[in-house]
């Protein structure tokens, strides 16, 4: 039904840590070190919750008729959730990032809304200077709304490039999509005059759908074309609308 997690996956708009804190250091940095677990680390990782139908279904739903070279549910997506998980929570001394990363992946393990994420096939790709695109969609359930997923990778974006000198540019609007009432959040996200990440987030009280690239360190913001913002927003939402759809079908 589903394929392993891949790199990009584990590095995508779950990872947002990973995606845009790492992706937003200026060329001439460091890399940062990856955290390492501490095992004396207070967080309690549960065991792998089982896919539910509803998961399962869509993934099927996005290998099958969407142009996505993998879908991971949540029980897929476990052992890489809870390692990065551990690892945040177990960091000395953590930063700004790690902190929003801690908060984003420890609600995630804790919650465990149902969520089904899926590489973009690199050949139908939005944006051809994206080094990759994901889509993700989580479910609300009892332990979480979707509105409180929507609050800690909004912290997480902005919190990981906020050391450096950045320009996030955030707009929200309403839309209809399946017959239901939307919010439509678009972002981008510049550091260090870098472009580091686009998303699309389209969210109501029982789904929310991001979908996002990711960019290499070489893409500079201000050689882009004046409308390549507009025209991946354009297109972007389209296909997360096309997802969020295929999300209340199931």
């Amino acid at each position: 039904m589903t394929s392993s997690v891949s790199p990009l996956l584990r590095l995508s708009a779950l990872a947002v840590v990973a995606t845009l804190g790492l992706s937003a250091c200026g060329s001439d940095d460091a890399a940062p070190e990856t955290p390492s677990p501490d095992t004396g680390s207070s967080l309690e990782v549960p065991e792998a919750p089982e896919a539910t139908d509803q998961e399962t279904e869509l993934a099927e739903t996005l290998e099958a008729d969407f142009e996505v070279t993998d879908a991971a549910t949540l029980e897929d997506q476990w052992p890489d959730l809870t390692a990065m998980a551990a690892a945040l929570a177990g960091t000395e001394n953590p930063d700004l990032c790690q902190q929003a990363g801690a908060e984003q992946y420890g609600l995630l393990v804790e919650a465990q809304p149902p969520t089904v994420q899926a590489n973009v096939d690199p050949e139908a790709l939005l944006d051809e200077h994206a080094s990759g695109e994901t889509v993700t969609v989580f479910y609300a359930n009892d332990a979480v709304s979707t509105a409180e997923l929507h609050e800690v990778h909004q912290d997480t974006d902005t919190s990981c490039v906020e050391e450096y000198e950045s320009a996030i540019d955030h707009n929200t609007s309403t839309s209809e999509v399946a017959g239901r009432s939307v919010e439509v959040h678009t972002w981008q996200v510049v550091a260090s005059d870098q472009l580091t990440g686009r998303m699309i987030d389209i969210i109501n009280d029982d789904i929310l759908v991001r979908y996002a690239a990711a960019y290499p360190p070489q893409v500079i913001a201000e050689d882009l074309e004046d409308d390549a913002a507009e025209t991946f927003n354009e297109a972007a939402t389209e296909r997360a609308s096309e997802v969020f759809e295929a999300a209340t079908a199931q």
